[in-house]
Parts: C-alpha cells; structure tokens; sequence
C-alpha cells in the first residue's frame, strides 16, 4: 500500500520522538527529525512537521497519531474480519490487579491453523467471559499450542519489591521471559510478537536492561486481544492457571476469598492475618497495595 502522510503538530512529534526512542534508525538527513523501525511499520518524521509511516502495519501506527486516521481505519474495518492471520507470539497476564493470589503471565505461539481454531471460539470480548468459560476454553485449547505459563506468587513479588522493582518492572520481567522460553520451543524466525501495552516502550526496555536475553522487536498495542488470537489464548491460559491456583488458595486457607482491590478484600485479608498470623499476608497478598494499610487498621480495631 502507497505510505501514509501526516501532518502533526511540535507536541505530537515530541510525543513520537519518545514513543519510538527504542526503535530510532540513524539519521544523516538533515531534513529528518528522526527514522525509526517498528514492527511492520516504517516511520519518517520530517523538519516541515510531516511524518511518514509505511509497511503492512502503517494504518495501526498512524491511528496512533491522527484521529482522522483512527475513525476512517475504524469505519473500514467495521464489518471486516481484522485478525491477524499469520503465525505470531502473543503475551499476556493474569493477577496483577489483584491484592490476593499471583500473577500469571503466558506467552503463546500460534501457527496460522491455530488462528483459525482460536477463531472458532467466537469469543466477542474476554472481559465477559465466565470462569467457567475460561476453564472451557482452556481445556480446548492448552494441549494443541505452544505456551509458556509463569506464576509468581506474592511471596516472591514482595521479595521483589522490597529489593526495589515496581509491579510494571516485574511484569516486564516475566513478559520477557515468557516470550524468551517460547521462541527457545518454535525454534524459528517468529516476526510478529505481540503484548499489550502496559508501559512505553522506553520504560519496558529500560526495566530490562540488566537481563542476558531481550526479546527487542516487540510490538506493543492496545486491546491488542481484538486482532491477535495468541494475545486471546495467552489471556485465557493465564486466567486458567490463576483460577487453578486461586482455588488450591480457597481450600488452603478454608475461607472464600474474592478478588480485586474492595472493602470485601480487606476483610478477608484481615480474617486470613487474624486466623494465621500476619506473616501469612507475605504469602498471600501483594503488599505494597494500599490495601494493607486498611487491612492492618481492621485488624488493630478487632
């Protein structure tokens, strides 16, 4: 396809000029601001304020930048079937937003047949999906891909976090790692790996720079589930590996515990301290969450 040209503002350029810092090319063109290679998409940002993007994912960078761009991309795909059809790696996590039980991360590699079974699932959004449909899924799906599951319990996040690392850090963490241990399982050239945006891409790249090995050609987008069916199978191995877990948690503790961050949450926590000791917080929930402070007030009024 013919690239597509924008004309953005000073504020927008600088916008991109630190959205695409980890991807910038040389530059020895005096009419460029800046050259950057991103996954499927090439970007030319011009002195005069204009900015070209081409490649196979051009429409997906340019909506980024240009609202107009956004709602005529959306228009045309209203009615279109906009999955990527070709074999990609995708990452996602479970757990992360929730003050009991671990983080789930997986990464998965689908094949271009895996796509087309993912498909057959006809889930419209992940975000309705019932655990019990989640547990359905997973049985259909968890023997026939290539996936790697890693579960980091709290007892080692909040070892992590007393050592310094915030919650995006570690999840930069295990989303690298992840990817890594499945690219070492296709053991082939997979172009597209895909996660869904969580940090710039700066900050994800920064947190990783003391790691010995660094998937780089990443892309990152948004509601990247709509269009990425490894991103659909990681998400729903990931919520089948937390509700394993939170159940195995459930029957441990002899209590019923729910999740999020509530009032409910806090008195659960509180009744767990009260019934085991306050150490077993360490264990069970995710301590920096301000959760803690309430769940320690409830127990100093008991």
């Amino acid at each position: 396809m013919e690239p597509i040209i924008l004309k953005v503002k000073d504020s927008t350029l600088e916008k991109m000029k630190k959205y695409y810092d980890s991807q910038m090319v040389p530059v020895d063109d005096t009419n460029l601001i800046f050259k950057a290679h991103a996954i499927g998409c090439d970007i030319i940002a011009k002195i005069d304020g204009t900015v070209e993007l081409s490649g196979q994912n051009a429409l997906q960078e340019a909506k980024h930048w240009s609202k107009k761009v956004a709602k005529e991309l959306a228009n045309l795909t209203s009615n279109v079937d906009d999955v990527f059809p070709f074999h990609h790696i995708g990452c996602a996590e479970t757990g992360s937003a929730d003050y009991l039980g671990p983080i789930c991360v997986v990464a998965c590699y689908v094949t271009e047949d895996d796509v087309e079974l993912l498909k057959e699932l006809n889930i419209d959004d992940m975000a309705h999906l019932s655990n019990q449909d989640i547990v359905n899924c997973a049985k259909l799906i968890k023997d026939k891909l290539v996936y790697s599951l890693l579960i980091l319990d709290n007892s080692h996040y909040n070892k992590m976090v007393q050592e310094g690392f915030n919650q995006a850090n570690i999840k930069a963490k295990l989303y690298n790692q992840a990817t890594v241990n499945v690219m070492q399982k296709v053991k082939q050239n997979v172009k597209v790996k895909v996660i869904n945006q969580f940090v710039s891409p700066k900050t994800y790249f920064n947190y990783l720079k003391n790691e010995v090995i660094v998937v780089k050609d990443l892309m990152f987008e948004s509601d990247a589930e709509k269009k990425y069916m490894a991103i659909v199978a990681a998400e729903i191995l990931s919520r089948y590996a937390y509700l394993q877990y939170y159940a195995n948690m459930t029957k441990s503790l002899k209590m019923n515990l729910c999740r999020g961050t509530s009032t409910a949450v806090d008195t659960i926590a509180a009744k767990i301290a009260t019934k085991y000791g306050e150490k077993m917080l360490m264990k069970v929930a995710k301590l920096n969450f301000t959760n803690t402070k309430r769940v320690k007030a409830l127990i100093e009024d008991q």
